[in-house]
């Protein structure tokens, strides 16, 4: 990978979004390389992905709750994705709390609370999926 001095100095050269995409290109480019055979490559690949967790291997994850409530929504027929909005709501410097909604469609679904934006956001996604398992619906919590 090749990266310019900025890149490099902002540490580039550890970004996730950076080693992946050029994981992905490498991968790619030996499928394609190989005829994209599948059969050819596979071995190599698992050898990669030898120290992976069992959980990553057979497919068993925890999706995380905002993920889970895309994915919820899309199922029901929904187009427009989700968005949150979250501001601070108080607490001091050191420990601030933030407040989160999120909405679909600009229709209310969740609120949530904690102590990061990514808290606030991950507690209202638990809290439309909650709300939506319970009616197996996409209906807003204030209809």
């Amino acid at each position: 990978m090749r990266l310019g001095n900025g890149a490099r100095l902002e540490g580039g050269d550890r970004s996730p979004n950076l080693l992946s995409s050029t994981f992905e290109a490498i991968v790619g480019a030996y499928y394609l390389d190989k005829g994209c055979d599948i059969e050819a490559i596979r071995y190599s690949i698992y050898e990669l992905f030898d120290t992976v967790p069992q959980e990553a291997k057979t497919g068993y994850f925890t999706i995380d709750p905002k993920s889970e409530f895309q994915i919820f929504v899309q199922k029901s027929g929904i187009t427009a994705p989700p968005k949150y909005v979250t501001e601070r709501v108080g607490g001091a410097d050191h420990r601030p709390e933030f407040s989160s909604k999120v909405y679909v469609s600009d229709i209310l679904y969740g609120e949530g609370h904690g102590r990061s934006k990514k808290e606030a956001q991950k507690q209202a996604a638990e809290s439309a999926l909650e709300k939506l398992k319970k009616e197996d619906s996409c209906a807003p919590i204030d209809s």
